[in-house]
């Protein structure tokens, strides 16, 4: 009898903190990345690419568009609002001034310009990238250019910036920046061509940094803190068993699958679109939970359900790489230090629940009391994020 007073403040708790959790991810798996491409020409002209996802901008600026009904009017007031919004957030500097005109050259998303009839691939839009191209001419005898990149700083996840410099159409620098960090260029043409020499033929990064190390917190980072929904896919898992065999071969499952598909997406081999693979992600996280409801034993079909949904995982975790555009000398260290990251990151949320579970995973109310309720809650934020990733609301 004494346990009840306990128990329903302690279940509305866990119920309150995982919906608070999730408060801030309705338009969850933000994805914050973005390329930058400075071409320099020779004659102290610049040109500036800004590669960023379409739904990330339309969040970033506010849009009131819905994807289904983004006409040409509304078009036009987005690509202005984008266009201003890029141009604050990547700054280029030539020895501490700015050189480049804040209206874009050229505004594309895959060639296209936003007179078409955006109603009709409302699905294209909402799903893939906006470039938009600004130029400049510093001032001759420059020394150095400075390209500072802070891209999506306002969606609390981690953002990185891929940025490129082309010195007469040939990569001479390349670099995965955080909004902390810049890049900078000498300017002189005997600076920028011994650069040239020394990368020519070469496909790895001018800078010599450590792609492997910076992969495998990327990996970890994706799922901890930022990856809310592969977070309560695993806290899922966890429920399902008061012991660790079973998760374990859960877990194995899990990551066998969305490795396979992680490599065979950036492969080229075998792909989805993200408009099919983040509801069934959603999709999986209601399924998952569901089930630690309704089946108290584990089963065969327990295990191939995970790894199915796994596979669907792995196609998302290849859509956050693919975004990073990985050299082909680093194509490897880029994978395997990502998915690295990822298996660490759902170690450590599972550790944590497990530490925070520990006490009371034996107790005759655990099931009823915890297992059942935040299951229940689990599922229906899952459940959410797929009809919210299927109509775009």
């Amino acid at each position: 009898m004494s346990r009840t007073p306990f128990l329903l403040p302690f279940r509305l708790s866990i119920v309150a903190f995982i919906l608070l959790a999730c408060a801030g991810s309705l338009f969850a798996h933000a994805n914050g990345s973005s390329k930058v491409f400075v071409r320099l020409h020779g004659n102290d002209s610049v040109t500036v690419e800004v590669d960023a996802n379409t739904s990330d901008m339309l969040n970033a600026v506010h849009s009131e568009a819905n994807p289904g009904v983004f006409d040409s009017a509304s078009a036009r007031n987005y690509q202005e609002r984008a266009a201003n919004y890029l141009f604050a957030r990547v700054p280029a500097l030539a020895d501490n001034r700015s050189f480049l005109n804040p209206r874009p050259l050229l505004w594309k998303r895959h060639g296209t310009g936003p007179d078409d009839d955006l109603a009709h691939d409302s699905a294209a839009l909402w799903d893939t990238a906006i470039v938009l191209t600004f130029g400049g001419r510093h001032a001759s005898g420059a020394h150095t250019l400075e390209i500072s990149p802070a891209v999506f700083p306002e969606f609390g996840v981690q953002t990185i910036c891929e940025a490129s410099v082309y010195w007469r159409d040939s990569l001479i620098e390349r670099r995965w920046l955080t909004l902390d960090r810049s890049l900078r260029i000498p300017l002189s043409p005997d600076s920028l061509n011994a650069r040239l020499a020394t990368t020519h033929g070469s496909s790895k990064s001018a800078s010599g940094e450590n792609l492997f190390a910076r992969f495998i917190a990327l990996g970890y980072k994706h799922i901890l803190p930022h990856g809310i929904d592969h977070i309560l896919f695993v806290i899922g898992l966890l429920f399902f068993s008061t012991r660790m065999r079973p998760l374990f071969f859960q877990v194995t499952a899990f990551t066998v699958a969305h490795s396979i598909t992680l490599a065979l997406a950036l492969l080229g081999v075998f792909s989805l679109p993200p408009a099919i693979v983040e509801p069934l992600i959603a999709l999986s996280i209601a399924v998952v939970a569901l089930e630690n409801v309704f089946f108290r034993n584990v089963r065969t079909s327990r295990w191939l359900v995970v790894f199915a949904f796994g596979l669907v995982h792995g196609m998302g975790f290849a859509g956050v790489l693919s975004n990073f555009g990985l050299p082909e000398g680093s194509f490897w260290p880029a994978l395997i230090g990502f998915n690295l990251g990822v298996e660490g990151g759902q170690l450590s949320i599972i550790a944590l629940a497990f530490a925070v579970t520990l006490w009371f995973r034996k107790k005759d109310w655990y099931f009823k009391g915890i297992v059942v309720p935040v299951s229940l809650v689990i599922s229906a934020v899952g459940l959410y994020w797929a009809v919210q990733r299927v109509w775009g609301f």
